[in-house]
Formats: structure tokens, sequence, C-alpha cells
């Protein structure tokens, strides 16, 4: 999980405060496969749900989410600050999270220090300067690499959480449990079984 580099920031854009974090995914809409042990996830207000590990980056500009290598979801997404319609505190139990929302999505994290967090990314979306809108979307369609590729399936670490989700409650069924672990660590074309 590579902090953001100078090369990873737009011009004029200034990295103000890192924080480790989970991105939430909804496990279906991301094409996962069944996590092991996913039935207790509702206990900390996850059903459905995946926390993805890794950074939370806020600059002057935007939000940026950076995945850490051991997710079955992986990848870099931005949201930029002028398009941030709400920020508030969605805690639930013992889950600490914040929830961004822009006119098209929901982005929930989960992280510890929600308040101060929140504080800080309101701070810099009040000094946002709208004037400067159409030079930022200039800086962006030069240089859209930067802004991430959003989050895609790991090809390597999904076969692992789908063998654990299989061996959960099928423990006496080695071969089959075998067979979804070889396909992790070889993700060629499925083995007959």
């Amino acid at each position: 999980m590579a902090p953001l580099d100078p090369e990873d920031l737009l011009p004029g854009e200034r990295h103000v405060r890192r924080k480790n974090a989970n991105a939430v995914i909804d496990v279906r809409e991301a094409g996962l496969s069944r996590f092991a042990f996913d039935g207790l996830m509702w206990s900390v207000g996850m059903r459905g749900k995946e926390a993805i590990g890794g950074r939370l980056h806020l600059t002057n500009h935007r939000l940026v989410f950076r995945s850490h290598a051991f997710n079955r979801v992986r990848g870099t997404f931005s949201v930029f600050l002028p398009c941030v319609e709400k920020i508030r505190n969605t805690s639930s139990g013992i889950t600490r999270q914040v929830t961004v929302s822009t006119a098209m999505q929901d982005f929930t994290f989960v992280a510890w220090g929600v308040p101060a967090l929140i504080d800080t990314i309101d701070r810099y979306r009040a000094g946002f300067d709208d004037a400067y809108l159409p030079e930022l979307a200039g800086l962006v369609l030069a240089e859209p690499w930067k802004i991430g590729d959003g989050l895609q399936r790991s090809g390597r670490h999904e076969p692992f959480g789908a063998a654990l989700g299989f061996a959960h409650g099928r423990g006496d069924d080695f071969a089959a449990i075998a067979a979804a672990l070889a396909q992790g660590i070889d993700p060629g074309p499925p083995r007959p079984r």
C-alpha cells in the first residue's frame, strides 16, 4: 500500500492527511463470492458488505482511497471535494464509519477518529473555490490516470475467499476445498472435479 507520491498529485494539489481506513463495498455488486463467516457481518453493521483495507488520503482537492494488496478487491479511486454533497458519521455499534455522499453515489469508510476526519474534510470543502472548477477539470483531463482506476477484483485473492467460504460448514470435503485453493494459487481455467 503505497502512500501518495508527488507524482500522484495534480498540479497545485497538496497532501493534507492520511488515515488507515477500509472502503465498504457491496459483495454482490463487486461480483465476489460469499466471504467466510459473512453470516456474522450483521453484528458489526456490515450485512452483505466487505471492508477493503487500505488508506484514505485527503488532499486540498479530493479524497483518495488506495487499497492494500491483500484484498479480494484492489485499486484506487478519488472523490473530489466539490462533488461532496454531504458527509456524516454513520457509525453503528463498534464500527466507526463515515459516509461521503455525492449526487451519484455514497462512499463509506471505516476509520477511527471520525469526528476529526469529518471536521478536516469539511474545512477543506468550505475553502474550495468553485471558480477553480474549470481549471481542476482541465488538470484531471490532462492526467486522468492520477484519479485511479477504481476497485477491481483480484484474480489471485478472490479464489482464496471463495475457498474459505466453501470450506465454512463443509470441512469434510477436502478434495473440493483443495481444488478451490488450487484455483487461487494458479488462477488458470477451472480444473474439472
